[in-house]
């Protein structure tokens, strides 16, 4: 192992980033009561436009003090914690048209604006960093650049129309970055033109001087040295993980402020406790594998497709937290079609990144058969099926079904 290699595993998340990761607490815990208030499709695909775009600026801002280590900038990254913040505040009044009672009222609202000016300008901190610090990097693109015409777009036209835009916004986002990670070329095309322009302003530079007579002290300092970004994998895979640990702190929070009201029965305390049991389940899958929940193995992802895996495992989590959001309130009761949803398809994505980073990492197909199989295929069978269960007893499947999937581990061993 070279001494830059053993540098790259050794660094951690410094305070600023920690400090940073604050905000998510808050943005999911507005995403989680907006999906639980959802009434219809529309509605849920919204606050899934909401989480991807709150998560593709802690993304871009993660990223690049990844590439930029010691010397990210501290004003920049405090300055996207205040957009976050915006952001999370905006969230339960973004498309006031598509909230439960306001179907009449325009969905371009105040907080709709807030919400995607916020949005634009911290993906502009992020990519402005970056390119100061002459780095290119190439391994998630989306960092260095955001499409801003499809959000601008959308607030001035209908909601029909504007549906389709966040989509193709977020569409193109994810296709840029993935087809500019696995493309060396469109890398190569990127620093090219950053050198180029960074040619001309100093030919700018130099023209201005001549022209105003200016003294050598008062010219620009050169531009830094475009070079391609280096992904600190150990560092990248520390971030991510912890963004889970958070999300999953989150889900913990709505199931004790559902349990703040109640009266206590063994109905809503079994289903406490299972609950309980899940998140912990999930922070041990965690703590064991990182953020893709499948064994380790000698072939991680690509850093573009952890990005990708990552969304949908933070994602799923999210969608949980919604569930038991409306659970534990109805134990005794037989759950809402959407919340038994929320709940198992949340698992059900879960397992399904569990798969794809198993072949991936080409881990033994006894683990497929015993317990990433059975696993996904018990969610998607409750999701679709387990109306007949009462709340309190999707809760306990929730929590055994975790619990075998960790079992793996400690049977393989012994």
């Amino acid at each position: 192992m070279s001494e830059q290699t053993g540098a790259a595993e050794e660094r951690h998340a410094s305070w600023l980033e920690l400090f940073f990761d604050l905000t998510v607490v808050a943005a999911a815990a507005q995403i989680s009561h907006r999906l639980h208030g959802a009434e219809t499709l529309g509605q849920v695909a919204i606050c899934a436009a909401m989480f991807y775009a709150i998560w593709s600026v802690w993304t871009a801002t993660s990223v690049y003090a990844n590439v930029a280590g010691e010397h990210t900038r501290r004003r920049a990254v405090l300055r996207t914690m205040l957009g976050i913040g915006v952001m999370a505040a905006s969230v339960p009044g973004v498309w006031p048209g598509l909230l439960p009672g306001h179907a009449g009222e325009p969905h371009g609202g105040s907080r709709t604006v807030a919400f995607t000016v916020a949005f634009l300008v911290c993906r502009g901190i992020a990519a402005g960093s970056a390119s100061r610090d002459g780095k290119v990097i190439g391994f998630w693109p989306a960092t260095q650049g955001v499409m801003a015409a499809p959000w601008v777009v959308a607030l001035f036209v209908p909601e029909e129309t504007a549906y389709w835009l966040w989509a193709g916004g977020i569409a193109a986002d994810l296709m840029f970055s993935v087809m500019g990670a696995r493309n060396p070329k469109a890398l190569e095309q990127r620093a090219t033109s950053i050198r180029r322009q960074q040619e001309q302003d100093q030919l700018r530079d130099r023209l201005l001087r001549r022209l105003w007579h200016r003294r050598d002290d008062e010219v620009p300092a050169k531009p830094p040295l475009i070079t391609t970004a280096q992904v600190e994998r150990g560092h990248l895979d520390e971030r991510l993980g912890l963004f889970v640990i958070i999300v999953l702190g989150e889900a913990l929070a709505q199931v004790v402020d559902a349990n703040t009201e109640l009266d206590w029965d063994w109905k809503v305390g079994l289903a406490s406790l299972a609950a309980f049991w899940l998140m912990i389940e999930l922070w041990q899958l965690t703590t064991l594998y990182g953020f893709t929940p499948a064994p380790r193995s000698t072939t991680p992802l690509e850093p573009w497709a952890a990005l990708l895996a990552h969304l949908v495992v933070t994602g799923a989590i999210v969608a949980m937290a919604a569930g038991l959001g409306g659970l534990i309130p109805h134990a005794g009761e037989h759950l809402e079609t959407k919340e038994r949803w929320y709940l198992f398809g949340g698992l059900a994505l879960y397992f399904v990144i569990s798969g794809v980073a198993g072949v991936i990492g080409k881990v033994r197909l006894r683990w497929f058969l015993g317990w990433q199989i059975p696993c996904l295929l018990v969610s998607v069978l409750v999701a679709l099926l387990g109306h007949s269960l009462p709340a309190w007893g999707l809760a306990v499947v929730a929590a055994v079904v975790p619990t075998w999937f960790y079992s793996y581990n400690r049977i393989v061993k012994s």
